[in-house]
């Protein structure tokens, strides 16, 4: 049966979800406080990652807390004055760290992994732009520990059937030869194949273009406040005045801003959202890298899109996710420039921020809210919302339906996901 659905966010997440939704025929509004594409969708790296979407947390994570709390030069920026505000997130992520908790998140997140680029491909096939990237990543890393580590967790992750095997660890002279882009200081390096890039501005602006095509109703400059009765959200207009959009089922695709949504329609996550902003810019260069090169220990990666290269990283709490530090710019290109030869740092341009919406335990928030089975969740990808999106709008589109979420006839799994899990 045909529903009424009111999007609630523009992002990432809410235009996949408004794609599959209209693609099965529904009726969509989405109700956006900025524009269409806002957030964290266009500057981020374009990756899908089959071999590397899982929780961010590590046996490295209280390591990298500390020097995030004190080193103004690290990857991992916390702001001292916001740790009240952030403790039980830094609690909830340490605990994710432990050995028993990665792998349950692990697992979780593998039932996508096999429909990850299907998904995608299939919004290709209906003139969604997926170019500017390519496939296969070179990880890179600067000792050789580091690099055997990570190689040794791609395989495994392969053994289980989650992605393809990684390429034969590299290093020096034949490093070079496989990548003459590279710095000298990057001594080690293998090749992930099957993983995917593309150029997320192409792809965004196409999104919204098929979007509007399929006839969503697209609503800005409402921010919305709560959700009201029913399968309705009560926002506020650019004048401060209190709008209602009503539909028959209202998916919550806003981002960074879910848990805040959530509590102030009194509904309590223990698995709240919290923004941990990346920071991106454009350089030239003498020497375009071949593909994608990702730097596990600088926690960089650089990217070609379309004929120009884009530098993406850094993860910052500081709970003003609409705030851009400047000087992270600078602390990701002194990063970067360990990596890549021959840029020209100082002639950065597109300088970008975005807010990725975190969750402590790396799982997204994704299904029915209990007890309201009109509402659905849908927000807290970290940093796979590319990876993810598609994914997700074809599951959010089962749960509309009535239906068990699945695809290909393979079911998936979302207890792990549930809004109101505990942590």
């Amino acid at each position: 049966m045909t529903k009424h659905v009111v999007v609630v966010g523009g992002g990432l997440i809410g235009l996949c979800t408004s794609y599959w939704l209209l693609r099965a025929g529904h009726r969509v509004t989405i109700v956006e406080r900025s524009h269409l594409g806002a957030g964290a969708a266009t500057g981020n790296a374009g990756e899908l990652t089959p071999q590397m979407v899982a929780p961010l947390a590590s046996s490295n994570t209280a390591r990298d807390i500390v020097s995030g709390l004190f080193s103004t030069n690290s990857y991992l920026s916390i702001a001292p004055l916001k740790l009240p505000q952030l403790a039980g997130f830094g609690l909830g992520f340490l605990a994710s760290s432990l050995p028993r908790q990665r792998a349950k998140g692990d697992a979780a997140l593998a039932q996508f992994l096999p429909h990850m680029l299907p998904s995608l491909e299939a919004m290709a096939e209906d003139g969604v732009d997926t170019s500017g990237g390519g496939s296969g990543y070179l990880m890179t890393a600067r000792d050789e520990p580091t690099l055997l580590a990570a190689h040794a967790l791609y395989a495994d992750r392969a053994t289980r059937g989650w992605a393809e095997a990684p390429g034969e660890p590299l290093s020096g002279a034949s490093l070079r030869a496989a990548e003459p882009a590279l710095t000298p200081e990057t001594e080690y390096g293998f090749m992930l194949p099957g993983e995917f890039s593309l150029d997320p501005v192409t792809f965004v602006a196409s999104l919204i273009a098929r979007v509007e095509e399929l006839g969503a109703e697209v609503r800005t400059g409402l921010e919305a406040e709560r959700l009201g009765s029913g399968a309705s959200v009560i926002s506020r207009d650019e004048d401060a005045r209190e709008v209602e959009v009503r539909g028959d089922r209202v998916v919550l695709a806003s981002g960074a801003w879910t848990t805040g949504l959530l509590r102030r329609s009194g509904i309590f996550c223990a698995a709240s959202v919290t923004a941990g902003k990346g920071y991106s810019f454009t350089v030239p260069v003498e020497r375009m890298p071949a593909t994608l090169v990702h730097s596990m220990d600088l926690h960089c990666v650089a990217i070609p899109m379309h004929g120009r290269l884009r530098i993406v990283g850094m993860m910052e709490f500081d709970g003003m996710p609409e705030r851009t530090n400047v000087d992270r710019f600078d602390v990701l290109a002194g990063f970067a420039s360990q990596v890549i030869a021959g840029a020209d740092w100082d002639a950065r341009t597109d300088e970008w921020m975005g807010p990725r919406p975190m969750t402590s335990d790396g799982l997204p928030l994704l299904g029915r809210l209990p007890g309201r089975d009109e509402v659905i969740v849908a927000a807290g990808h970290n940093m796979h919302g590319l990876s993810l999106g598609p994914l997700t709008g074809q599951i959010v589109t089962d749960l509309v339906a009535g239906r068990e979420p699945g695809v290909d006839g393979w079911p998936f799994d979302l207890g792990p996901f549930a809004v109101q899990r505990l942590l």
